[in-house]
Protein backbone atom coordinates (compact mmCIF):
# COMPACT_ATOMS: atom_id res chain seq x y z
CA UNK A 1 0.00 0.00 0.00
CA UNK A 2 1.13 3.26 -0.41
CA UNK A 3 2.64 5.56 1.72
CA UNK A 4 1.11 9.05 2.73
CA UNK A 5 2.38 12.23 4.53
CA UNK A 6 -0.43 14.32 6.24
CA UNK A 7 -0.81 17.68 8.28
CA UNK A 8 -3.95 18.02 10.49
CA UNK A 9 -5.11 19.76 13.66
CA UNK A 10 -5.42 18.31 17.05
CA UNK A 11 -8.27 18.94 19.33
CA UNK A 12 -6.05 20.99 21.80
CA UNK A 13 -5.65 23.39 18.21
CA UNK A 14 -1.26 21.65 18.01
CA UNK A 15 -0.57 20.94 14.42
CA UNK A 16 1.05 17.87 13.83
CA UNK A 17 2.14 16.14 11.06
CA UNK A 18 2.60 12.39 9.88
CA UNK A 19 3.26 9.21 7.91
CA UNK A 20 0.28 7.25 7.46
CA UNK A 21 -0.14 3.74 5.42
CA UNK A 22 -3.48 3.17 3.65
CA UNK A 23 -5.65 1.45 0.24
CA UNK A 24 -5.71 5.36 -0.41
CA UNK A 25 -5.96 9.24 0.67
CA UNK A 26 -9.57 9.10 1.78
CA UNK A 27 -9.08 5.68 3.78
CA UNK A 28 -6.09 7.91 5.38
CA UNK A 29 -8.56 11.01 5.58
CA UNK A 30 -11.30 8.76 6.82
CA UNK A 31 -9.01 6.98 9.44
CA UNK A 32 -7.37 10.30 11.37
CA UNK A 33 -11.28 12.06 11.51
CA UNK A 34 -11.67 9.00 13.59
CA UNK A 35 -8.66 9.79 15.79
CA UNK A 36 -10.38 13.36 16.20
CA UNK A 37 -7.92 15.39 13.76
CA UNK A 38 -9.47 18.09 11.01
CA UNK A 39 -7.22 17.02 8.42
CA UNK A 40 -5.62 19.72 6.42
CA UNK A 41 -3.66 17.76 3.66
CA UNK A 42 -2.93 14.63 2.67
CA UNK A 43 -0.19 13.71 -0.06
CA UNK A 44 1.67 11.12 -1.75
CA UNK A 45 5.10 10.18 -0.52
CA UNK A 46 6.21 7.51 -1.86
CA UNK A 47 4.17 5.98 -4.87
CA UNK A 48 2.80 2.58 -5.64
CA UNK A 49 5.33 2.56 -8.57
CA UNK A 50 7.71 2.54 -6.69
CA UNK A 51 9.58 -0.79 -5.81
CA UNK A 52 11.40 0.63 -2.49
CA UNK A 53 10.36 -1.60 0.63
CA UNK A 54 7.08 -1.00 1.95
CA UNK A 55 6.93 0.84 5.71
CA UNK A 56 8.03 -1.53 7.85
CA UNK A 57 5.23 -2.11 10.56
CA UNK A 58 5.58 -3.74 13.92
CA UNK A 59 4.35 -7.25 14.07
CA UNK A 60 1.04 -8.02 15.19
CA UNK A 61 2.40 -10.76 17.43
CA UNK A 62 4.30 -8.54 19.17
CA UNK A 63 2.26 -6.01 20.01
CA UNK A 64 -0.16 -8.29 21.20
CA UNK A 65 2.17 -9.07 23.88
CA UNK A 66 3.03 -5.56 24.39
CA UNK A 67 -0.54 -4.61 24.78
CA UNK A 68 -1.12 -7.39 27.26
CA UNK A 69 1.80 -6.49 29.37
CA UNK A 70 0.69 -2.74 29.37
CA UNK A 71 -2.83 -3.51 30.66
CA UNK A 72 -1.49 -5.94 33.31
CA UNK A 73 1.20 -2.97 34.19
CA UNK A 74 -1.96 -0.24 34.20
CA UNK A 75 -4.10 -2.75 36.43
CA UNK A 76 -1.51 -3.08 38.72
CA UNK A 77 -1.79 1.22 39.42
CA UNK A 78 1.61 1.95 37.76
CA UNK A 79 1.48 5.21 35.88
CA UNK A 80 0.96 5.24 31.89
CA UNK A 81 4.99 6.47 31.48
CA UNK A 82 6.34 4.09 34.42
CA UNK A 83 4.01 1.37 32.74
CA UNK A 84 5.67 2.29 29.03
CA UNK A 85 9.14 2.48 30.34
CA UNK A 86 8.83 -1.06 31.38
CA UNK A 87 6.91 -2.28 28.29
CA UNK A 88 9.61 -0.87 26.01
CA UNK A 89 12.06 -3.28 27.41
CA UNK A 90 11.82 -5.59 24.59
CA UNK A 91 15.12 -7.28 23.24
CA UNK A 92 13.39 -9.43 21.25
CA UNK A 93 11.32 -6.78 19.20
CA UNK A 94 14.12 -3.76 18.51
CA UNK A 95 11.56 -1.48 16.54
CA UNK A 96 8.74 -1.48 19.05
CA UNK A 97 10.98 -1.02 22.08
CA UNK A 98 12.31 2.48 20.07
CA UNK A 99 8.99 3.21 19.37
CA UNK A 100 7.67 2.88 22.89
CA UNK A 101 10.93 5.05 23.94
CA UNK A 102 9.55 7.83 22.16
CA UNK A 103 5.98 7.65 23.38
CA UNK A 104 7.40 7.35 26.66
CA UNK A 105 9.31 10.54 26.37
CA UNK A 106 6.44 12.41 24.59
CA UNK A 107 3.72 11.35 27.86
CA UNK A 108 6.63 12.73 29.88
CA UNK A 109 6.75 16.13 28.12
CA UNK A 110 3.21 16.53 28.98
CA UNK A 111 1.77 15.23 25.33
CA UNK A 112 -1.59 13.45 25.41
CA UNK A 113 -0.98 9.08 25.44
CA UNK A 114 -3.01 8.86 22.16
CA UNK A 115 -1.48 11.81 20.86
CA UNK A 116 2.06 10.65 21.51
CA UNK A 117 0.82 6.75 19.61
CA UNK A 118 -0.83 8.73 16.81
CA UNK A 119 2.70 9.64 15.67
CA UNK A 120 3.53 5.97 14.80
CA UNK A 121 1.12 4.53 12.84
CA UNK A 122 3.53 1.72 12.03
CA UNK A 123 2.78 0.73 15.46
CA UNK A 124 -0.76 2.39 16.45
CA UNK A 125 -4.18 1.47 14.30
CA UNK A 126 -6.68 3.87 14.23
CA UNK A 127 -9.02 1.12 16.42
CA UNK A 128 -5.86 1.25 19.11
CA UNK A 129 -5.81 4.97 18.81
CA UNK A 130 -9.77 5.37 19.53
CA UNK A 131 -9.21 2.53 22.70
CA UNK A 132 -7.12 5.26 24.27
CA UNK A 133 -9.02 8.56 23.47
CA UNK A 134 -11.59 6.57 25.10
CA UNK A 135 -9.42 5.79 28.13
CA UNK A 136 -8.22 8.86 28.73
CA UNK A 137 -11.98 10.31 28.72
CA UNK A 138 -13.28 7.67 31.52
CA UNK A 139 -9.60 6.82 32.97
CA UNK A 140 -9.68 3.22 32.76
CA UNK A 141 -7.49 2.47 30.17
CA UNK A 142 -7.20 -1.33 31.31
CA UNK A 143 -10.88 -1.86 30.32
CA UNK A 144 -10.88 -0.11 26.93
CA UNK A 145 -7.91 -1.77 25.64
CA UNK A 146 -8.52 -4.68 27.04
CA UNK A 147 -11.34 -4.93 24.86
CA UNK A 148 -8.87 -4.20 22.01
CA UNK A 149 -6.94 -6.96 22.99
CA UNK A 150 -9.64 -9.72 22.71
CA UNK A 151 -10.20 -7.69 19.05
CA UNK A 152 -6.64 -8.27 18.39
CA UNK A 153 -6.78 -11.75 19.92
CA UNK A 154 -9.37 -12.75 16.87
CA UNK A 155 -7.09 -11.10 14.19
CA UNK A 156 -4.16 -13.29 14.84
CA UNK A 157 -6.31 -16.07 15.58
CA UNK A 158 -7.89 -15.98 11.88
CA UNK A 159 -4.83 -14.78 10.72
CA UNK A 160 -2.81 -18.03 12.07
CA UNK A 161 -5.85 -20.16 10.73
CA UNK A 162 -4.97 -18.44 7.39
CA UNK A 163 -1.52 -19.28 7.37
CA UNK A 164 -1.51 -22.54 8.65
CA UNK A 165 -4.16 -23.58 5.35
CA UNK A 166 -1.90 -22.07 2.81
CA UNK A 167 1.76 -23.40 4.26
CA UNK A 168 0.71 -26.76 2.98
CA UNK A 169 0.46 -25.58 -0.58
CA UNK A 170 3.43 -23.26 -0.58
CA UNK A 171 5.21 -26.04 0.20
CA UNK A 172 3.97 -28.14 -3.21
CA UNK A 173 4.62 -24.68 -4.90
CA UNK A 174 8.07 -24.48 -3.58
CA UNK A 175 9.39 -28.51 -3.69
CA UNK A 176 7.44 -27.98 -7.55
CA UNK A 177 10.08 -25.10 -8.48
CA UNK A 178 12.69 -27.22 -6.52
CA UNK A 179 12.06 -30.18 -8.69
CA UNK A 180 12.09 -28.58 -12.02
CA UNK A 181 14.94 -26.57 -11.54
CA UNK A 182 17.21 -29.88 -10.71
CA UNK A 183 15.45 -31.50 -14.00
CA UNK A 184 16.66 -28.64 -16.08
CA UNK A 185 19.58 -27.37 -14.92
CA UNK A 186 20.83 -31.35 -14.52
CA UNK A 187 18.78 -34.02 -15.67
CA UNK A 188 17.54 -32.61 -19.06
CA UNK A 189 21.27 -31.96 -20.33
CA UNK A 190 22.38 -35.07 -19.88
CA UNK A 191 19.34 -36.32 -22.30
CA UNK A 192 20.43 -33.32 -24.89
CA UNK A 193 23.87 -34.64 -24.98
CA UNK A 194 22.64 -38.28 -25.34
CA UNK A 195 20.54 -37.21 -28.09
CA UNK A 196 22.58 -34.58 -29.99
CA UNK A 197 25.30 -38.27 -30.43
CA UNK A 198 22.64 -40.24 -31.72
CA UNK A 199 21.94 -37.81 -34.82
CA UNK A 200 18.69 -39.04 -35.27
CA UNK A 201 15.20 -37.56 -35.91
CA UNK A 202 13.39 -37.11 -32.49
CA UNK A 203 9.89 -36.64 -31.60
CA UNK A 204 8.57 -33.18 -32.28
CA UNK A 205 8.00 -32.28 -28.46
CA UNK A 206 10.86 -33.99 -27.30
CA UNK A 207 12.91 -31.33 -29.45
CA UNK A 208 10.86 -28.69 -27.92
CA UNK A 209 11.90 -29.64 -24.98
CA UNK A 210 15.64 -29.88 -26.12
CA UNK A 211 15.34 -26.70 -27.46
CA UNK A 212 14.15 -24.70 -24.33
CA UNK A 213 16.87 -26.76 -22.42
CA UNK A 214 19.85 -25.53 -24.99
CA UNK A 215 18.37 -21.71 -24.91
CA UNK A 216 17.40 -22.03 -20.76
CA UNK A 217 19.58 -18.35 -19.87
CA UNK A 218 17.85 -16.52 -22.76
CA UNK A 219 14.25 -18.38 -21.28
CA UNK A 220 15.45 -17.21 -17.87
CA UNK A 221 16.11 -13.59 -19.01
CA UNK A 222 12.99 -13.35 -20.93
CA UNK A 223 10.75 -14.46 -17.71
CA UNK A 224 12.63 -12.32 -15.26
CA UNK A 225 12.23 -9.57 -17.91
CA UNK A 226 7.80 -10.49 -17.96
CA UNK A 227 7.89 -10.61 -14.22
CA UNK A 228 9.18 -7.17 -13.56
CA UNK A 229 7.41 -6.36 -16.40
CA UNK A 230 3.68 -7.44 -14.58
CA UNK A 231 4.77 -6.78 -11.38
CA UNK A 232 5.65 -2.96 -12.46
CA UNK A 233 2.20 -3.07 -14.69
CA UNK A 234 0.30 -4.69 -11.72
CA UNK A 235 1.31 -2.10 -9.04
CA UNK A 236 0.88 0.57 -11.69
CA UNK A 237 -2.91 -0.33 -11.83
CA UNK A 238 -3.17 -0.63 -8.43
CA UNK A 239 -1.62 2.98 -7.97
CA UNK A 240 -5.14 4.39 -9.10
CA UNK A 241 -8.41 3.97 -7.15
CA UNK A 242 -10.07 3.00 -10.03
CA UNK A 243 -7.63 -0.09 -10.04
CA UNK A 244 -8.03 -0.99 -6.47
CA UNK A 245 -12.32 -1.07 -7.83
CA UNK A 246 -11.63 -3.07 -10.48
CA UNK A 247 -9.26 -5.51 -8.39
CA UNK A 248 -11.68 -6.18 -5.75
CA UNK A 249 -14.57 -6.19 -8.08
CA UNK A 250 -12.56 -8.83 -9.91
CA UNK A 251 -11.50 -10.56 -6.75
CA UNK A 252 -15.51 -10.87 -5.33
CA UNK A 253 -16.84 -12.29 -8.53
CA UNK A 254 -14.64 -15.04 -8.04
CA UNK A 255 -16.12 -18.30 -7.54
CA UNK A 256 -15.89 -19.02 -3.78
CA UNK A 257 -13.05 -16.53 -3.35
CA UNK A 258 -15.59 -14.02 -3.32
CA UNK A 259 -17.56 -15.40 -1.21
CA UNK A 260 -14.52 -15.63 1.48
CA UNK A 261 -13.69 -12.26 0.77
CA UNK A 262 -16.88 -10.71 1.61
CA UNK A 263 -17.14 -12.93 4.91
CA UNK A 264 -13.60 -11.62 5.41
CA UNK A 265 -14.82 -7.88 5.27
CA UNK A 266 -18.13 -8.59 7.35
CA UNK A 267 -16.20 -10.03 10.03
CA UNK A 268 -13.70 -7.56 9.89
CA UNK A 269 -16.47 -4.94 10.09
CA UNK A 270 -18.32 -6.12 12.96
CA UNK A 271 -15.57 -6.98 14.94
CA UNK A 272 -13.87 -3.60 14.55
CA UNK A 273 -17.64 -1.81 14.96
CA UNK A 274 -18.26 -3.90 18.37
CA UNK A 275 -14.85 -3.12 20.11
CA UNK A 276 -15.11 0.56 19.12
CA UNK A 277 -18.69 0.77 19.99
CA UNK A 278 -18.23 -1.09 23.24
CA UNK A 279 -15.52 1.04 24.33
CA UNK A 280 -17.87 3.73 23.98
CA UNK A 281 -16.60 5.25 21.04
CA UNK A 282 -19.70 7.30 19.23
CA UNK A 283 -20.96 5.25 16.27
CA UNK A 284 -19.81 7.85 13.58
CA UNK A 285 -16.54 8.08 15.22
CA UNK A 286 -16.69 4.42 15.45
CA UNK A 287 -17.84 3.86 11.52
CA UNK A 288 -14.75 6.69 10.63
CA UNK A 289 -12.03 4.67 12.68
CA UNK A 290 -13.18 1.52 11.19
CA UNK A 291 -12.55 2.69 7.75
CA UNK A 292 -9.26 2.91 8.15
CA UNK A 293 -8.71 -1.15 9.00
CA UNK A 294 -10.65 -1.94 5.46
CA UNK A 295 -8.48 -3.01 2.55
CA UNK A 296 -11.32 -4.07 -0.05
CA UNK A 297 -11.84 -0.51 -2.07
CA UNK A 298 -15.27 -1.39 -2.73
CA UNK A 299 -16.39 -2.29 0.85
CA UNK A 300 -14.77 1.14 1.62
CA UNK A 301 -16.96 2.62 -0.42
CA UNK A 302 -19.91 1.18 1.05
CA UNK A 303 -19.00 1.85 4.14
CA UNK A 304 -18.16 5.87 3.22
CA UNK A 305 -22.11 5.60 1.91
CA UNK A 306 -23.65 4.17 5.21
CA UNK A 307 -21.67 6.50 7.51
CA UNK A 308 -22.93 9.80 5.15
CA UNK A 309 -26.22 8.22 5.85
CA UNK A 310 -26.05 7.55 9.36
CA UNK A 311 -24.85 11.19 9.79
CA UNK A 312 -27.79 12.13 8.04
CA UNK A 313 -30.59 10.40 10.76
CA UNK A 314 -30.83 7.02 8.99
CA UNK A 315 -30.36 3.91 11.58
CA UNK A 316 -27.20 1.73 11.01
CA UNK A 317 -29.31 -1.13 10.00
CA UNK A 318 -30.99 1.05 7.02
CA UNK A 319 -27.44 2.54 6.20
CA UNK A 320 -26.15 -0.76 6.36
CA UNK A 321 -29.08 -2.84 3.90
CA UNK A 322 -29.13 -0.09 1.60
CA UNK A 323 -25.44 0.22 1.00
CA UNK A 324 -25.22 -3.67 0.95
CA UNK A 325 -22.36 -3.46 3.39
CA UNK A 326 -22.80 -6.21 5.03
CA UNK A 327 -25.15 -9.72 4.47
CA UNK A 328 -28.48 -9.53 5.36
CA UNK A 329 -28.34 -11.99 8.70
CA UNK A 330 -25.57 -9.60 9.79
CA UNK A 331 -28.15 -6.46 8.90
CA UNK A 332 -30.51 -8.58 11.09
CA UNK A 333 -28.61 -8.70 14.07
CA UNK A 334 -27.84 -5.00 13.90
CA UNK A 335 -31.28 -3.90 13.24
CA UNK A 336 -31.66 -5.90 16.77
CA UNK A 337 -29.02 -4.55 18.83
CA UNK A 338 -30.40 -1.25 17.68
CA UNK A 339 -33.73 -2.16 18.88
CA UNK A 340 -32.39 -3.56 22.08
CA UNK A 341 -29.62 -1.04 22.90
CA UNK A 342 -26.49 -4.19 22.87
CA UNK A 343 -25.76 -2.78 18.95
CA UNK A 344 -21.92 -3.77 20.50
CA UNK A 345 -23.38 -7.14 21.54
CA UNK A 346 -24.98 -8.10 18.40
CA UNK A 347 -21.99 -6.93 16.15
CA UNK A 348 -19.77 -9.23 18.27
CA UNK A 349 -22.10 -11.91 17.31
CA UNK A 350 -22.17 -11.20 14.06
CA UNK A 351 -18.12 -11.01 14.21
CA UNK A 352 -18.32 -14.42 15.77
CA UNK A 353 -20.99 -15.43 13.34
CA UNK A 354 -18.61 -14.69 10.15
CA UNK A 355 -15.67 -15.85 11.72
CA UNK A 356 -16.38 -19.01 11.83
CA UNK A 357 -18.12 -19.51 8.59
CA UNK A 358 -14.51 -18.28 7.01
CA UNK A 359 -13.37 -20.76 8.87
CA UNK A 360 -15.55 -23.68 7.65
CA UNK A 361 -15.32 -22.54 4.23
CA UNK A 362 -11.18 -22.18 4.60
CA UNK A 363 -11.12 -25.71 5.45
CA UNK A 364 -12.95 -26.72 2.72
CA UNK A 365 -11.08 -24.91 -0.01
CA UNK A 366 -7.92 -25.93 1.17
CA UNK A 367 -9.35 -29.73 0.96
CA UNK A 368 -9.85 -29.30 -2.76
CA UNK A 369 -6.53 -26.93 -3.69
CA UNK A 370 -4.17 -29.81 -2.16
CA UNK A 371 -4.95 -32.20 -4.51
CA UNK A 372 -5.62 -30.16 -7.23
CA UNK A 373 -1.90 -28.96 -6.57
CA UNK A 374 -0.73 -32.77 -6.00
CA UNK A 375 -2.30 -33.43 -9.41
CA UNK A 376 -0.34 -30.92 -11.15
CA UNK A 377 2.94 -31.61 -9.83
CA UNK A 378 2.49 -34.94 -10.98
CA UNK A 379 1.52 -33.76 -14.33
CA UNK A 380 3.84 -31.39 -15.22
CA UNK A 381 6.38 -34.01 -14.16
CA UNK A 382 5.31 -36.63 -15.47
CA UNK A 383 4.86 -34.80 -19.24
CA UNK A 384 8.72 -34.15 -18.79
CA UNK A 385 10.28 -37.37 -18.31
CA UNK A 386 7.60 -38.49 -21.24
CA UNK A 387 8.23 -36.42 -23.36
CA UNK A 388 12.59 -36.67 -22.91
CA UNK A 389 11.50 -40.68 -23.07
CA UNK A 390 10.14 -40.80 -26.00
CA UNK A 391 12.92 -41.34 -28.46
CA UNK A 392 13.55 -44.00 -26.06
CA UNK A 393 10.06 -45.66 -26.80
CA UNK A 394 10.60 -45.18 -30.24
CA UNK A 395 14.02 -46.57 -30.09
CA UNK A 396 14.15 -49.40 -33.11
CA UNK A 397 13.16 -45.61 -34.96
CA UNK A 398 15.83 -44.01 -33.68
CA UNK A 399 18.40 -46.47 -33.91
CA UNK A 400 17.37 -47.00 -37.75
Amino acid sequence: MPLFAYTALAENGATLSGEGVAVSADALRSELAGRGLLVQQVRTKRSALAFNLPARRVRPEDFSLFNQEFIALMRAGLTVPDALALGAQRPDSPRLAAILERVRDDVADGVALSEACARHPEAFDGLYLAALRTGEQTGDFAGVLARYQELLRHRLALRKKVGQALAYPAFLLVALVVILAVLFLFVLPRFTAMYADMGATLPFATRVLIFIVENLPAFGVALGAATVAVVWGWRSWLASEDGQRQRDALRERLPYFGELARLAAAAQLARSLSTLLAGGTPLVEALRTAAGSIGNRLYLDRLTSATRLVTEGSSLAQAVRTTALVPPMAARLIEVGEASGNLDAMLAEAAQYYEEMLDQRLSRVMTLVEPLLMLLMGSMIGAIIVVMYLPVFRLADVIK
